[in-house]
């Protein structure tokens, strides 16, 4: 497969990943800042999601400079001033899907399509003032769809395995970046933070069914770090990109043929032996941190292997139209 195509796959699916976890965690705090009174409370409770995403810095300036990004809903959502808003994200992974058209299927094109289009009307900006959920709604429906058709409509090729390869390192990193935002003012989280958490990785339903004995913050974290089957724990999104990455090689599992494959399988052999005692005791924050670390060593490693090197060997250009390259794409989202 060409490293272009290659590429612009896995950024495709990335992308598109990275605006579900946005819009899910942004409905979440939402609702939360509806019930809380007093403007400081209010503006307090949106900080965790600048904190998660690394926007702060952004945040602080295109506020200073538009009263429609003061709203950090907003600036996180629509805001063309956010390099990393929903609408850009989509936006960006329209291009990429532009590039591989005659890799992806008919429907997937015009889902895509229709969501970059509504996103730059005018509707959804009434919409996210009048009637925010049907936003959100909108935009999480869209990726389940999106990524339902992906898995049902185009050969379960290496192209696949790509667009997999971006879905399950951005569904880790956002998890984490989820659960780390209960480490930002230092203090133990209340319950209501917790269960905020659960319903921003829409685990609720599969966390009550693993631990009955409630919700505690240590609970919590264990779930999301360790679960076996939960589809989006980072144990279990860790897993499916290691299977990704050897059926990629075709090296048999529990060897290596190239660094992306050993430094997944050292990240997934440290969160299988590892446990949340072990956690605690290094801090949850730490851990998060050094977890992130490692998902960008692996994401700079997959493109070493696989579009870097190719490059350089076949003295592919990269298509134009895209307004982004590997590099660009890649510090994008490891900010």
């Amino acid at each position: 497969m060409l490293s272009r195509v290659a590429d612009s796959l896995y950024w495709l699916s990335r992308y598109i990943e990275h605006a579900e976890n946005l819009a899910r965690l942004v409905e979440v705090t939402r609702r939360d800042s509806l019930a809380i009174r007093g403007a400081s409370s209010g503006e307090s409770i949106w900080r965790p999601i600048l904190f998660a995403s690394d926007l702060e810095d952004e945040y602080e300036n295109a506020a200073s400079d538009d009263e429609k990004n003061a709203d950090v809903g907003y600036f996180v959502t629509l805001s063309v001033d956010n390099p990393d808003s929903i609408r850009r994200c989509i936006a960006l992974a329209r291009e990429n899907a532009r590039v591989v058209r005659d890799q992806i299927s008919e429907e997937m094109w015009v889902e895509l399509n229709s969501i970059h289009l509504y996103l730059k009307s005018q509707a959804a900006e009434q919409d996210y003032l009048q009637d925010p959920d049907r936003l959100f709604r909108k935009i999480i429906r869209f990726s389940v769809v999106f990524q339902g058709l992906t898995a049902s409509t185009i050969l379960h090729d290496e192209g696949w395995q790509f667009s997999r390869l971006g879905q399950f390192i951005e569904r880790t990193d956002k998890t984490s970046r989820i659960l780390d935002t209960l480490t930002f003012t230092g203090d133990e989280p209340e319950r209501s933070e917790l269960l905020s958490v659960l319903r921003a990785c829409s685990s609720f339903a599969a966390f009550r069914k693993e631990y009955v004995d409630g919700v505690s913050f240590r609970n919590v974290a264990s779930f999301l770090l360790f679960s076996q089957a939960f589809p989006r724990s980072v144990r279990f999104c860790l897993r499916r990109l290691d299977e990704t990455l050897h059926a990629i090689s075709g090296v048999a599992p529990g060897a290596f043929s190239n660094e992306a494959e050993r430094l997944t399988g050292s990240a997934l052999a440290q969160i299988n032996f590892s446990s949340v005692d072990e956690v605690w005791s290094r801090g949850l924050h730490k851990s998060i941190d050094d977890l992130q670390v490692r998902l960008n060593n692996i994401g700079q490693q997959i493109y070493e292997t696989y579009v870097h090197l190719p490059f350089e060997i076949r003295n592919v250009t990269r298509t134009e139209g895209i307004p982004l390259d590997w590099r660009h794409q890649q510090q994008q989202q490891q900010q």
